[in-house]
This record gives structure tokens, C-alpha cells and sequence, in this order.
């Protein structure tokens, strides 16, 4: 009798909370140091909206962009510590802070193109999670920003254009990628660049069209060289202990939106980068075209092996991506 009785009281125990846990609301906070006007922005507002309807509800998803949280490292610290339930950040910029070899997604010259670094997004989100477990991050929906090219003050056309001027790079890779090419590189977070440039702090910077055209930076540099020199990513960081908080019907819901925004983000981002910069031109830039790729990337050959330099994780990490064709 006492175990029928027992057995009775976790049933509904059990009903209990399940009844709970599905009139509960979750809050989700997401953010991005990108503007809500780029395809990152854009595709974290498809997202958000995406959680919102599909949820019904149960989850009440909001968006931050820009620097309205603080800078790119403060908001992976918010996610980190639970402050925000998901960070959008680059992973060399991010939780790279404690997994360096990250920023081996950004490296001169080691991708093939677009859809060969997509690729290696992909298959990458489990060892990326892996290695970002144990500072309460899980890691999904890597989205590519398209491949870089150099933004300067003064027309750039040959690698000798380049020597000694202030260049503004993300991380460590960067500022090795400048040295190498024989500019000055510095870092600084990707709100404080306007001003930078406008004072005369740095030369130049580099990003994709997408990139540049969302922050206006053409405004107050008029040279953009077709460099192709790196391509850039970001991938939806989420705080483990929330996401793992999720009754398994939300955790999931919330996975797949995250999945089908990396899609729509790839769709537009393709179709933005030569929107973006058919009007900067339109507004004045000036688009420049190498007349000496070859030595561009003979220059920055050297470089991996003094990354490969660093030790057993950097090796791994590298040839884990190498791996991927």
C-alpha cells in the first residue's frame, strides 16, 4: 500500500512540474557588438523574432546591438556569468580570451572561398563547443561575414602601399598579418573605428563591404582594395547552464532557430556584399584591384608555421581545419 501511495505521489509530483516548466516563461538576451543594420544584426533580429513565434510564448527572446551592452569581450563576460543568455561573437575575439587558438578561423590566405569556410563552421561547432565548455558556452550556428578587404585612407594598389601604415586588426593574427605585409597593426574594439580613422589614429582597417557599409566607415575613408585576405565568422554563444535549463522540447526549438538563422543570414550576407559595395561606390569609394596578389600571400606563408609554433592545441586546432575541404 505505502508503494502505491508513493508511486501516486511522483506521478504527480512529476505532473506538477511538468505543468510548470510549461507555464513558465524563459527569458533569452541575446547581443551582438555588430549593427542591427549588418546581416549578423540582421540575422540575430530573424532569430529573436523567430524564438518569439515559434515558442508561443515560453520564451521571450530580445536583441542588444552595437556597443549598448559594452564592448565585444564585456558581453561574452555577461554570457559567461549568465548576464545574457547568448552572445553573438567572433570566436578569436570572444571566448577566445581562453581557447587563443580560435583565432585560427581568421588566418591570411587558408581558405579556399566562402562555401569552403562555411564548411569548416560547420563541422567545426562540436570541438568548438568542446573547448568552450568549461567557460559555460555552447557553440552553434557559425555564420561566415564574408571575406575581408583593406580600407584606407591613401589608395593601396601593390604591397609596398601598404608599408607603415596603422591598420586596425581584430587580434593577435592581424597584427601578425600586418607586420608581415609591412604595416603597423593595432587593436581596438569595432565601435571605436569611426573615430579612429576620422582623427587620423589609424590609416585604414579591413572588413567585408557588408561590414564596412553597415558602420559607414566609407565616409571617412575613401580607398577600398580587393584584398580577399581573410574571411571572418561569428558563432551564437550560448550560456550552457540556461540552455541546459530548457524544458528538451525549448532547448531544441531554440537550437533550430539558431540553425535556420545561420541560413538566412548566408543568404543575405551573399546577396548584401555586393549590395554593399555597389552603393559605397555610388557614394564615393574607390575601389582598387592588386596588381601583386602573389607576393600578398607569399608574404603571409610564413606565419603558420609560427602559429603551428605555439604548441599541441594550436597543432590540433589547425589541423582539424585543414582537415576539412
Amino acid at each position: 500500500m505505502k508503494k502505491k501511495t508513493l508511486v501516486i505521489f511522483l506521478i504527480i509530483a512529476l505532473c506538477a512540474v511538468s505543468a510548470y516548466s510549461q507555464g513558465k516563461v524563459y527569458q533569452l538576451r541575446t547581443s551582438t557588438n555588430l549593427a542591427p543594420t549588418g546581416t549578423i544584426g540582421k540575422g540575430l533580429t530573424y532569430f529573436v523574432d523567430l524564438v518569439n513565434k515559434k515558442s508561443d510564448g515560453r520564451i521571450k527572446a530580445t536583441a542588444n546591438y552595437g556597443s549598448e551592452l559594452g564592448n565585444q569581450s564585456e558581453q561574452v563576460e555577461m554570457c559567461r556569468t549568465g548576464s545574457l543568455e547568448m552572445v553573438v561573437s567572433a570566436p578569436g575575439t570572444g571566448p577566445g580570451t581562453w581557447v587563443p587558438q580560435f583565432m585560427m578561423f581568421e588566418f591570411p590566405y587558408l581558405f579556399k572561398d566562402n562555401e569552403h569556410y562555411r564548411r569548416v563552421l560547420k563541422e567545426m561547432e562540436g570541438e568548438v563547443s568542446r573547448l568552450v565548455k568549461p567557460y559555460n558556452f555552447v557553440a552553434v550556428a557559425g555564420q561566415s561575414q564574408g571575406s575581408r578587404h583593406m580600407l584606407t585612407k591613401k589608395p593601396v594598389e601593390k604591397l609596398e602601399d601598404l608599408a607603415n601604415l596603422k591598420m586596425r586588426g581584430p587580434n593577435a593574427v592581424y597584427i601578425s598579418m600586418f607586420k608581415a605585409l609591412g604595416a603597423a597593426g593595432t587593436t581596438m574594439d569595432w565601435n571605436e573605428i569611426y573615430t579612429a580613422l576620422q582623427t587620423g589614429v589609424i590609416d585604414g582597417m579591413e572588413a567585408s563591404p557588408s561590414m564596412i557599409y553597415s558602420m559607414r566607415f566609407h565616409e571617412v575613408a575613401k580607398h577600398l582594395t580587393i584584398t580577399d585576405h581573410i574571411i571572418a565568422c561569428v558563432y551564437y554563444f550560448f550560456n550552457d547552464k540556461w540552455l541546459n535549463s530548457l524544458p528538451p522540447d525549448l532547448k531544441q526549438l531554440v537550437l533550430d532557430c539558431a540553425q535556420e538563422a545561420a541560413q538566412y543570414q548566408a543568404k543575405i550576407d551573399d546577396e548584401d556584399q555586393i549590395t554593399s559595395l555597389n552603393k559605397m561606390k555610388a557614394e564615393g569609394l574607390v575601389v582598387h584591384q592588386l596588381q601583386d596578389k602573389p607576393k600578398w600571400i607569399e608574404a603571409c606563408k610564413p606565419m603558420l608555421n609560427e602559429y603551428r609554433a605555439k604548441g599541441k592545441d594550436w597543432n590540433d586546432f589547425i589541423d582539424k581545419i585543414l582537415a576539412i575541404q
